[in-house]
C-alpha cells in the first residue's frame, strides 16, 4: 500500500458510510409511504404475509448496525494516520496532511483555516505527500 493510498483510506470509509446513510434515508420514505394495493389477483403458494414496510425496517437496521461498526472504524483509520503524520519536519507540511487526511478537509477549507492561498497550499500539500511517502513507503502499521 502506498503512502497516498494509506492516507486515503479515511476518505473511502467515509464515501462508503455517505453512501450507507443515503440509503438509509431512502428506505426511511419507502417505509413511510403507504403501499398501493394490488388488484390483479395472485396465485402464490407461499404468502407474504409481512406489511412492505417491514422489508425497509430490517433493512435500515442491517445499515445503521454497520454504520455503527463504520464509525468506529473511521476513528480508528483517522487516529492511525494521524499518528503516522506526527514527527514530519516541517510543521506546516504537517499540518496540512493533519488537515487533509485526519480532519478530511478540503484544500479550499484548508487555504482559508491557515490564511494562504489555495495554490499555495496545493503546492504545500504535493511536498508534503512526497516528504511522507519518504519516511513512510508503506503503511506504518503493515495493514494492506
Amino acid at each position: 500500500m502506498t503512502a497516498k493510498e494509506f492516507l486515503n483510506q479515511p476518505f473511502e470509509l467515509q464515501r462508503l458510510i455517505k453512501i450507507k446513510e443515503k440509503r438509509i434515508q431512502c428506505y426511511r420514505e419507502l417505509a413511510s409511504c403507504p403501499a398501493s394495493p394490488s388488484f390483479e389477483p395472485h396465485y402464490a403458494a407461499t404468502r407474504n404475509t409481512k406489511a412492505p414496510f417491514e422489508r425497509y425496517l430490517e433493512k435500515i437496521n442491517v445499515l445503521e448496525e454497520q454504520l455503527i461498526n463504520d464509525y468506529a472504524k473511521l476513528e480508528y483509520l483517522k487516529h492511525e494516520v494521524d499518528v503516522a503524520i506526527d514527527g514530519m519536519e516541517d510543521p506546516i507540511e504537517e499540518l496540512v496532511l493533519r488537515y487533509r487526511y485526519s480532519k478530511l478537509m478540503k484544500i479550499e477549507d484548508i487555504a482559508r483555516e491557515m490564511n494562504y492561498s489555495h495554490r499555495w497550499i496545493k503546492r504545500v500539500h504535493a511536498r508534503a505527500l512526497e516528504h511522507f511517502e519518504r519516511s513512510h513507503p508503506s503503511s506504518p502499521s503493515g495493514h494492506c
